[in-house]
């Protein structure tokens, strides 16, 4: 049988935070902000994106000669790190602006939970109609908690990566990290007593594939861009 969760378990929930969880009590209706900005966008357009990143670090190496006019006009290569440099929040702005428009965001999104009603903020995610999607607990079969297990230094943490919500009526709404503060609203499900079932499961592809795709050309970029620096530094570091 599986031992029963509860929210004063550190290895879950050792650095849990929201708004109002000092004063949480079984009349509370929470409200949980949710940031958009790790929306996976459409394949291609991420690939544009990561790849323009790459391509403009790279670019300064398989055009040397841009470098080797240094010292004799040391305001191009200069010119180049300054646009390299403030390619990143720029291409970050972007991103921005691409998930807001693929996913129709036009005002912050909320998640409020309380012990009778769970409100989701709609997206492709849920498939449904623009708006919140309003849930009962009555509405709610079975919540699974699909985690991975860490270990530092000897102290296992738990990481909720997924969460699949099966209705009463049979449909099952997949909620993942990348979409949902999943920490803070298993959280609120624990505290509440929904029905919560835990399954422990290593990251899927899916989910490292997103994290590399994201992160890697940001690192990348910057990585080259410091190397260019050290090459056309008069310290000669």
């Amino acid at each position: 049988m599986q031992e029963k969760l509860t929210v004063d378990d550190a290895t879950w929930f050792g650095s849990t935070y929201f708004k109002g969880i000092k004063q949480l009590n079984a009349a509370s209706n929470i409200t949980l902000k949710i940031i958009s900005f790790f929306y996976p966008l459409r394949a291609r357009t991420q690939l544009v994106l990561s790849a323009g990143l790459l391509l403009m670090g790279l670019l300064p190496f398989v055009t040397p000669s841009a470098i080797s006019l240094y010292p004799k006009f040391p305001e191009i290569p200069l010119i180049i790190v300054i646009i390299n440099v403030c390619l990143v929040p720029g291409s970050l702005l972007l991103r921005y602006f691409l998930i807001k428009r693929q996913y129709k965001i036009e005002a912050p999104l909320l998640c409020h939970i309380s012990t009778t009603t769970v409100s989701l903020p709609v997206n492709s995610l849920v498939n449904e109609p623009d708006g919140q999607l309003v849930l009962s607990k009555d509405d709610i079969k079975q919540i699974e908690a699909i985690y991975n297990v860490q270990t530092n230094s000897g102290n296992a943490i738990r990481t909720v990566y997924q969460v699949n919500i099966q209705l009463v009526s049979g449909k099952v709404l997949n909620l993942d990290v990348f979409h949902y503060p999943l920490k803070n609203i298993l959280y609120l499900l624990v505290y509440f007593n929904y029905p919560v079932k835990l399954t422990q499961r290593r990251w899927t592809m899916k989910y490292q594939l997103h994290v590399v795709v994201l992160i890697f050309p940001v690192l990348a970029h910057l990585a080259l861009t410091s190397l260019m620096v050290l090459i056309v530094s008069p310290f000669n570091l």
